[in-house]
């Protein structure tokens, strides 16, 4: 189990890499200016989502109904990811006095926050189709997704114990 975990973190880690380096290649071959580091980087983060999705998906080996269920919480991951890139442009804008970075950090804080609620909620269909090996590994590598690794796990942990049986239906 822990080399499969590895072996797919290890994947996931090198298709991000040439994902984004694929990118940079691409963006500047279509331009006669350099893409931004900005640009960049939100390039390098949606090409490392759409891996860490794949595989945690191939790895999850769900069945008709639970693909099914899927959807939601893959656009759940996205929406989050794209909000929180643009919240963390916004908060590193080198024109902002002190406050107002203090300010940005507080709203992405909070937007994040927002987001790691929506995100639970489109889970918990999925989450609660799952077996227990599935379940275990949606905790693993979700918590890889969401730069809140911990609070994720603690809420699917607290969906796994809020359970009303071992098949995971709720009460």
């Amino acid at each position: 189990m822990k080399r499969t975990l590895r072996g797919t973190l290890a994947g996931t880690a090198a298709a991000a890499a040439l994902s984004a380096s694929g990118f940079a290649i691409t963006a500047a071959a279509q331009s006669d200016q350099q893409p931004t580091h900005a640009e960049l980087v939100q390039r390098w983060a949606e090409a490392a989502l759409d891996a860490q999705l794949k595989d945690m998906k191939t790895s999850l080996r769900l069945n008709a109904d639970q693909e099914k269920l899927w959807g939601p919480f893959e656009s759940a991951v996205r929406d989050g990811a794209k909000a929180r890139v643009v919240a963390l442009q916004k908060e590193q804008g080198g024109n902002l006095s002190p406050m107002d970075r203090l300010n940005a950090t507080a709203d992405r804080v909070a937007q994040g926050t927002a987001n790691l609620k929506k995100l639970a909620e489109a889970a918990k269909p999925l989450y609660a189709s799952l077996n227990d090996a599935q379940k275990h590994k949606f905790i693993t590598l979700g918590r890889m997704l969401v730069p809140e690794r911990g609070r994720f796990a603690t809420e699917m942990r607290r969906l796994r114990m809020g359970e009303g049986d071992q098949h995971g239906a709720e009460e």
